[in-house]
């Protein structure tokens, strides 16, 4: 499924975006020391605008703050960073700005299987702070036993697949000449799009990109966004665990059945280790077989 190849690179690329030189995991009572004064300094709301796993679990690997920008404000604030003399070091990364702290009450007697150094990884990312938060949901320690990207790839299938129409006119290669479906985008909230394959320049043929079209949307709270995707309540969303749950108890046995068995064949999924309880979906178990 092309789209979903398409949304999981954007998450990986946003999520991913790169490790600082030396930096290591911080305790969850050394966060707010260490973002107290880097607020005062910049005049940002850091504590308030953590996104993920921040805060919710003993040991963050990084922090990840919403800065309420445009992505083409970077420079700017990428100059203001440069002066601070809490800042360490410094990186650009495409839409990000990644930075090394120090932490404040570093407390080495704390320790986790990650590295400690006495210094974090602070990773700067423009955007609505209000739909970071739920773009990037993590779930809480001991809410769910798999990492928040499993969450977001779930949701990009559901969107994927969920109301899903698609033409009758197909391509030589079977894809649809035109669908309308859902997309959880990490910058425009929850929408509803037209796409169609562009065609190739020569005129024979169409290439594997595709055009989209926003016709709907955005819907950007976690109330709309239950309600657009046919789910129950807001706690539907955050973790792997509730949406399969919320899938299986709110959609037809098919679309579930479609919806985890496109979820265990996505490459991060496979990779990390496709979840046991989703084995006995159809077709999951020949296709993990034909990947040994």
């Amino acid at each position: 499924m092309r789209l979903l190849e398409v949304t999981q690179q954007r998450l990986e690329t946003l999520n991913e975006s790169g490790s600082m030189s030396g930096v290591g995991a911080i305790h969850i009572s050394e966060i707010n020391p260490t973002l107290v004064g880097l607020e005062k300094s910049l005049g940002l709301d850091l504590i308030n605008n953590a996104l993920g796993s921040v805060g919710k679990k003993e040991f963050s690997g990084d922090i990840d703050v919403a800065v309420d920008m445009e992505p083409s404000a970077l420079p700017e604030l990428l100059d203001k960073l440069k002066t601070n003399p809490d800042i360490v070091d410094i990186a650009r990364g495409p839409n990000v700005i990644m930075t090394k702290i120090k932490i404040v009450d570093y407390d080495a007697n704390k320790v986790t299987d990650k590295a400690r150094t006495g210094y974090v990884q602070l990773d700067f990312m423009p955007g609505n702070p209000g739909w970071m938060k739920t773009y990037y949901h993590s779930p809480s320690e001991g809410e769910s036993k798999y990492k928040g990207v499993f969450r977001n790839v779930m949701l990009a299938v559901m969107c994927a697949l969920y109301d899903r129409t698609d033409s009758e006119e197909k391509t030589e290669d079977g894809r649809s000449l035109e669908w309308e479906q859902f997309l959880f985008s990490p910058t425009k909230g929850l929408v509803r799009v037209k796409r169609s394959p562009i065609p190739k320049k020569n005129g024979m043929g169409y290439t594997k990109q595709n055009h989209s079209t926003v016709i709907d949307g955005p819907w950007t709270t976690p109330e709309e966004i239950v309600k657009v995707l046919g789910l129950g309540s807001k706690e539907d969303l955050n973790s792997y665990e509730s949406l399969k749950a919320a899938i299986e108890t709110n959609y037809t046995p098919e679309l579930a059945n479609k919806i985890l068995t496109s979820f265990a064949k996505n490459k991060q999924v496979v990779d990390v280790g496709v979840p046991d309880d989703l084995n006995v979906a159809e077709g999951i178990i020949e296709y993990m077989r034909k990947l040994k």
